[in-house]
């Protein structure tokens, strides 16, 4: 990795610090082209060979050692030490080539790689990810809208008309592993429905939305979520889940997203999705 293309940014506690050859200088990084890898398999008992069982991809550790080059080096380690608190979590932004991508971390160590004060400030930082994906730096946004092209106050005439939207349309995913999403459901609707036709998974929750009702879902894994929104009022909505629903992510290339509801009389307003790519390595 070419270090002269290479810009990092870490963001922890409200505090940012950069390495980009202003301030600190990057005298080495490992880690950021992917994670290690364990793959499970089992020997044939009859035939050469075996089968995978498993393949996982483990936490990612992250190691950089930089130089300060500016002046009152003493005050600037005393800075390093306090914005490396391993008591905080925090988020790594890479620019590499131009191509920018975040990770969050947690510190498992911080050390001054100086043998005596004379010498240049080079301090050694290691991070460890449990979310072993970096991600985009910024949120996708689809929207799916009922209603097109309508009027809207103050109008002017000649006016047309509101004209009734697509109700599905495709997400096209660059990331390389799939990516959980965040839905909003604006209703009204009866038995509120999102399909990925790609894959041919569903969530259907078995409830019915006011047109105040928004109809929240996050499909993230170990963070899963169903809550109904009125008001500013947050309502868990678990329970409603169609038990044929499944919690489906964005899968790379593309995803044709549709929603749908059980009354035809009933005319949601749309659906947001929301998602952040996510990569191997930068």
């Amino acid at each position: 990795m070419d270090k002269k293309n290479l810009t990092l940014k870490f963001e922890s506690n409200k505090k940012s610090l950069f390495i980009d050859g202003v301030i600190y200088k990057i005298v080495s990084v490992e880690g950021l082209e992917s994670s290690d890898y364990d793959i499970s398999i089992t020997d044939n008992n009859q035939y050469d060979g075996g089968y995978v069982n498993k393949k996982h991809i483990k936490t990612r550790d992250i190691s950089i050692i930089a130089d300060f080059i500016g002046e009152y080096t003493e005050q600037e380690r005393q800075k390093l030490i306090a914005f490396f608190n391993p008591h905080y979590e925090g988020t790594l932004i890479v620019n590499y080539c131009g191509i920018e991508r975040a990770i969050n971390y947690e510190v498992e160590s911080f050390k001054d790689k100086r043998s005596n004060l004379y010498e240049t400030l080079s301090f050694k930082v290691d991070l460890v990810c449990a979310d072993p994906f970096f991600k985009t730096v910024n949120e996708n946004l689809m929207k799916i809208n009922t209603w097109i092209n309508g009027w809207k106050f103050k109008f002017k005439l000649p006016f047309k008309f509101k004209q009734r939207g697509e109700t599905k349309q495709n997400i096209t995913y660059s990331g390389h592993v799939n990516a959980p999403v965040e839905i909003y459901f604006y209703g009204p609707a009866k038995n509120p429905r999102i399909d990925n036709l790609t894959t041919g998974e569903f969530i259907q929750i078995n409830r019915e939305l006011t047109s105040d009702d928004v109809l929240y879902i996050s499909t993230a894994h170990k963070n899963k979520k169903v809550k109904i929104i009125k008001n500013g009022v947050e309502t868990n909505a678990f329970n409603y889940i169609d038990l044929d629903s499944s919690f489906f992510e964005l899968v790379p290339s593309d995803n044709l997203i549709a929603y749908s509801n059980s009354d035809e009389l009933a005319k949601p307003q749309g659906v947001e999705i929301r998602y952040r790519d996510r990569y191997l390595g930068v």
